[in-house]
């Protein structure tokens, strides 16, 4: 479905915009459809294409949730935005939509990302943020659903358990918002655990979660992609493998492994499609299920408008 990018594949603008630009005519001449081509670019500290690369510096989710304009929300998105399309870029995994009410989180609140505490700003800022970015004609996805704001600990690292924490009541408040209104592209899920929506595995897993809350509850129709396979919440307990196909099973349509490479020459993908296939063939994933993935996948796709030089 598609490529991310992350510091290490980026060294400067021509650079990125050539790099994108060979693997999107290549993914284009092999199987005649547009590429995904996806980074984080949420501003501030979650932003790829850097200072350090040459880009200006851009203003995090909790600079511009201070601020408290809408418009210089939708400028800088928009201005970000920009930067991406020129360097080949047409999907941002922003805008971060955790409402931040626990000030001792780490991986959001602690590193300014989340737009602040009340949800209906995060949902007014989130709004803001898409709207400047399909006007600079790129694609974003809602993350962490159904909520990182609250932990206490990081899913990049190890298993996160917000039984304690979670409010749902709070958290889902920006999803309810803004799936109302026909601006979400996609959602991404969060790896954390809360044993009131599945007593068994963390929300990327939980087909409770995915199929029960997000789409029969909230009514969400479009992709949800996984965080990345590759965190220690995920793969240190389930395998890239066995992960893929639960996430699957549960809903989830578009797997995120965001570093590919194993040691001797292994990688990660091929581990998570040799699971998907076996599981294919036994049973264990239903057809219908993959189909639906890449129906929806290819509806989103079908959202980008594609640059002249790649057409």
């Amino acid at each position: 479905a598609g490529v991310i990018l992350f510091a290490r594949n980026i060294v400067d603008a021509e650079q990125t915009a050539r790099l994108t630009r060979e693997i999107t005519a290549r993914a284009r001449a092999c199987t005649g459809r547009a590429l995904l081509v996806a980074v984080d670019a949420e501003g501030g500290r979650v932003m790829r294409l850097g200072p350090s690369a040459g880009w200006t510096a851009t203003l995090s989710h909790q600079d511009l949730g201070e601020a408290g304009d809408l418009v210089q929300t939708e400028l800088e998105a928009r201005r970000i935005g920009g930067m991406l399309r020129e360097a080949g870029i047409n999907w941002n995994l922003a805008p971060v939509v955790d409402v931040g009410y626990n000030p001792a989180n780490p991986v959001i609140v602690g590193v300014g990302r989340s737009f602040g505490a009340n949800p209906q700003i995060v949902a007014a800022q989130a709004r803001a943020y898409i709207t400047g970015m399909h006007a600079a004609g790129v694609l974003t996805a809602l993350k962490h659903f159904p909520g990182h704001g609250s932990s206490i600990d990081d899913s990049h690292a190890g298993f996160v358990d917000v039984t304690e924490t979670a409010r749902p009541d709070v958290e889902l408040v920006p999803y309810r918002l803004l799936l109302a209104e026909g601006l979400v592209d996609a959602v991404m899920t969060a790896h954390v655990f809360n044993r009131h929506l599945d007593p068994w595995v963390p929300a990327t897993l939980s087909r409770s979660t995915i199929d029960g809350m997000l789409r029969g509850e909230l009514g969400w129709r479009g992709v949800v992609v996984s965080d990345d396979m590759r965190m220690g919440a995920i793969e240190r307990h389930y395998g890239v493998g066995d992960a893929a196909v639960r996430a699957l099973r549960a809903g989830v349509d578009l797997v995120l492994i965001a570093d590919d490479r194993r040691p001797g020459d292994r990688f990660a993908s091929a581990e998570a499609l040799k699971a998907i296939r076996r599981a294919l063939r036994r049973g264990r994933l239903p057809a219908a299920r993959v189909d639906e993935a890449l129906t929806r996948i290819a509806a989103l796709r079908s959202r980008l408008t594609v640059p002249a030089e790649v057409r």
